[in-house]
């Protein structure tokens, strides 16, 4: 999640022009939680299409309705396997490319020459760099200060530090995967896993309400499964945006932009939190787990960008989480019987770009800037899901690394303070159709009415794609998007 006040205001000022034509019945009709401040009003009267008039929303149905969850399918039961095509696909084994896997080994080969190499002449740059910040306060105080319960021993000892983290800061590259370590070895099977394509990816993103954060207002999946992929020319990603029924009045904005209703890959489905959990249950146990001979030959991953966390938000609401491997050190389990479970990998974003370029700059819209990806509308967790899926694939891919020079640590390093002066230095951009879309909505798109006077359209605030539905259960939200 990244935080972007900043960015509001530009947003709030243009919408305050239209602020006026909408729906006033619908803005009244709008129960904000008690004791909160109102977001945005033309945020709060997005159409669900079928929503149950009587449906009940807000902190208090929330809690209630996540008191009294239970997850009916536990950690087997799918009704995936109803549908033929995904029944199918537990026949399909894994078929091995000695070539690629060759290559794989030739450019990993490589990679520990070149990191090997880069780390010293790095470690070896930062400790001269290291050497003058000591020099100069040996010749200032005649030593270097030292921990102290000292008052101003403590304070020179601060400052010493400060100058210390400001060439470190300012050294590039600073090399956080030296092989040998458990970083670069996490790196390593990142690309194996990916670049082999052997690997089912299940990315997720969980919005909570930044007022209660035990509250999940939104989750996101997008799924690539390889066995979809052998012969598709075009990347077949499922993707599903699930929207918390009981939370939908609730809405960011102190802290996070919220964007719930501007999903750009499809229908938002809104769903009874129970309901939430059987749907996000019944795709775990699909796809996480194995079921035939053919499904063991096959790995598996979580995917997110600081995914500790959303995993632990699934929990919280109730969903069965398998055994995790979040170093891809654990070797597969022995597998005495048909369905035995196995380590699922747990693949994150955030945690490559810091082993290799640093902890600086590591939001996922700087990453997808960094490596030229196009997006919109962060903060909507089925966007979120789907952007940090294809930015693992980017990631994990040898053949992208070598082709944008992900491993030229210098250069990416010198690229990503570019970024940061520009930030400093540019005013921020509100993307001219944003405006212009507002403005010809509100001015444009009206007709000519009884007595020559003007009815201007009605406005939604929401992305012009599906929209949001409503659905009683999980199994009819799931078939909704096959079609």
């Amino acid at each position: 999640m990244n935080s972007c006040p900043k960015y509001m205001k530009a947003y709030e000022a243009v919408v305050k022009m239209v602020t006026h034509r909408f729906n006033s019945k619908a803005v009244r009709n709008y129960h904000q939680p008690q004791g909160l401040n109102r977001t945005l009003i033309t945020r709060n009267v997005a159409r669900v299409r079928g929503m149950v008039p009587s449906t009940r929303a807000g902190v208090g149905s929330y809690k209630s309705s996540s008191s009294k969850l239970m997850n009916k399918l536990g950690r087997r039961k799918t009704w995936m396997n109803e549908f033929p095509h995904f029944y199918s696909l537990h026949k399909i084994a894994y078929s091995s490319n000695d070539k690629l896997n060759e290559e794989i080994r030739e450019y990993l080969k490589i990679l520990e020459a070149d990191y090997h190499s880069i780390h010293e002449k790095s470690t070896e740059l930062l400790d001269k760099k290291l050497k003058v910040v000591d020099d100069e306060w040996v010749q200032k105080i005649g030593r270097i200060p030292e921990a102290s319960k000292d008052d101003e021993e403590k304070n020179l000892r601060k400052q010493y530090l400060a100058n210390v983290n400001d060439v470190k800061n300012e050294h590039i590259p600073m090399m956080n995967c030296q092989p040998g370590s458990s970083q670069f070895t996490y790196l390593c099977n990142t690309i194996k896993l990916l670049s082999s394509n052997k690997t089912i990816c299940f990315a997720i993103d969980v919005e909570a309400f930044e007022f209660d954060t035990d509250i999940v207002t939104e989750i996101g999946i997008s799924i690539y499964d390889p066995r979809e992929n052998i012969h598709s020319l075009t990347p077949i990603i499922r993707s599903y945006h699930l929207i918390v029924a009981e939370a939908l009045p609730l809405r960011n904005k102190k802290f996070v932009c919220d964007f719930k209703d501007c999903f750009l890959l499809g229908e938002s489905l809104v769903l009874p939190l129970e309901q939430c959990v059987e749907f996000i249950q019944s795709l775990i146990n699909f796809y996480m787990k194995c079921e035939t001979e053919q499904d063991l030959t096959w790995e598996r991953a979580f995917v997110g960008h600081s995914i500790a966390g959303d995993i632990r938000w699934l929990k919280k609401i109730g969903v069965h989480i398998p055994e995790l491997d979040n170093e891809l050190t654990k070797a597969a389990d022995p597998v005495e019987s048909k369905g035995d479970e196995r380590h699922a990998k747990m693949l994150d974003t955030g945690k490559i770009y810091s082993i290799c370029y640093g902890k600086k700059g590591s939001s996922l819209g700087k990453l997808l800037r960094l490596f030229h990806m196009p997006h919109a509308f962060l903060h909507n967790a089925g966007n979120d899901a789907y952007y940090t899926l294809l930015l693992i694939l980017k990631l994990g891919d040898y053949n992208f690394r070598r082709q944008i020079g992900a491993d030229d640590l210098e250069t990416m390093g010198h690229r990503i303070r570019e970024w940061f002066k520009r930030e400093k230095d540019e005013p921020k951009v509100v993307p001219m159709s944003y405006v212009l879309s507002v403005m010809n909505a509100n001015n444009s798109n009206s007709k000519v009415i009884d007595k020559g006077r003007k009815k201007t359209k009605d406005l939604v605030p929401q992305t012009e794609f599906s929209g949001s539905q409503w659905f009683q259960n999980a199994r009819a939200a799931f078939k909704s998007t096959l079609v």
